[in-house]
């Protein structure tokens, strides 16, 4: 069958029955990304562990960027503030953020490069990949109507995490080393918020 052009918008599930189509895509991707990292997942079989066909694999996910980048915007859903860090310190609070982000996504380093790997591929391809994760810093931080010197400083942080991650999942930084380099990069670039 051939593959359906990437340039074409993804379909979104709107019944129950197509969002738990779409979840279990999603679950059977993860855990052969994890199982086998990106270059060895084949299209074919995700669909047809997920029991679906293979047009329906594409339709929700035209490339296996796209399937792989839709995890990635799955796991920034489930990111939040850590609930032990000190919520008097944004600083703080951010830092506890991301170091539990790159410790959750290097806990699976085949499935952490995958996602990586595909949203900056689908960034190459594109603007939008739907990843906010400077909405996430900002809600973190306990800030809601951002400066342009606060939505400068999230989007300097979201880069280094993209480098440490990017490092990491290539091997150049074990998972504590990405931690602490997180951790102390967003105590760095934050120290404004400190003031």
């Amino acid at each position: 069958m051939p593959r359906p052009s990437a340039a074409r918008e993804a379909a979104a599930p709107t019944t129950p029955v197509q969002r738990e189509r779409a979840r279990r895509i999603l679950r059977v991707a993860a855990r052969l990304g994890a199982d086998r990292g990106l270059d060895s997942v084949r299209m074919a079989d995700v669909a047809a562990e997920a029991g679906v066909s293979l047009a329906t694999l594409y339709r929700y996910h035209p490339t296996k960027h796209h399937l792989f980048a839709a995890l990635m915007l799955e796991y920034a859903r489930e990111l939040g503030p850590d609930q032990t860090a000190d919520e008097d310190d944004p600083v703080e609070a951010v830092a506890a953020m991301m170091a539990d982000a790159c410790r959750s996504m290097l806990a699976r380093p085949l499935l952490g490069r995958a996602m990586i790997v595909s949203i900056n591929a689908i960034r190459a391809e594109s603007q939008t990949t739907g990843f906010d994760l400077r909405g996430r810093i900002l809600a973190a931080a306990g800030i809601t109507d951002p400066t342009p010197d606060d939505l400068q400083l999230t989007g300097i942080v979201e880069q280094t995490a993209y480098g440490v991650l990017s490092w990491a999942v290539m091997g150049e930084l074990t998972p504590d080393e990405a931690q602490d380099s997180m951790r102390r990069a967003c105590r760095l670039l934050l120290a404004p918020w400190s003031d």
